[in-house]
């Protein structure tokens, strides 16, 4: 039970986070996952809730293009429309919170080694590549794993693969792109050893 922590974190890495939400689970997941991230504790990050097609989503803030690199801040959504998905971010457990909000800093790493150019052109390859979302979205969950985040990714992955409410088109986008739960384990038992 992290609960009596949140303070503490807020005080080593909340600087320049935005936590739109009133939900202290999912406060609380955010800043135990980016203590796995120590490039990240001094960017600013937003988390807010939105409706979106997937659980959660990170990308750099609009304004990217007109900001240096180093300057660049980035937002985490997390979806408040279940009908989209069939998942509501709730039900997932503490664990499994943490490593999906995990994925996403993964992503927020990648995207921090891009110059401005490079990163407009990952993301429409990525909107327009399956071939280049699959990857990318594979190397995020290989990263979460390596950053010790792994058994919580899998509780995620499990509890997604095991719920009945998953809409049709999110598990087929879901097991098309991400690792399964057989992929997690084996890249857990690689990494760490």
């Amino acid at each position: 039970d992290y609960a009596d922590s949140i303070k503490q974190y807020e005080l080593r890495m909340g600087a320049k986070k935005h936590l739109n939400t009133n939900d202290e689970k999912l406060k609380l997941a955010f800043y135990v996952a980016l203590n796995r991230y120590p490039e990240l504790h001094n960017t600013r990050i937003t988390l807010k809730h939105k409706s979106i097609n997937s659980t959660m989503q990170a990308q750099p803030s609009p304004d990217f293009l007109f900001q240096r690199k180093s300057k660049r801040a980035y937002r985490i959504f997390v979806n408040n429309n279940p009908s989209l998905t069939g998942i509501n971010y709730k039900e997932l457990s503490f664990n499994g919170l943490v490593g999906w909000i995990g994925h996403e800093f993964a992503h927020l790493i990648d995207y921090n080694t891009m110059k401005n150019k490079e990163l407009l052109g990952f993301i429409a390859g990525y909107v327009f590549n399956k071939r280049k979302m699959r990857r990318t979205e594979r190397n995020a969950d290989k990263e979460t794993i390596k950053r010790g985040l792994g058994i919580q990714l899998l509780d995620g992955v499990v509890f997604f693969e095991k719920n009945s409410k998953v809409s049709k088109k999110y598990r087929k986008r879901k097991l098309m792109n991400y690792l399964s739960e057989e992929e997690i384990i084996v890249d857990i038992n690689k990494n760490c050893q």
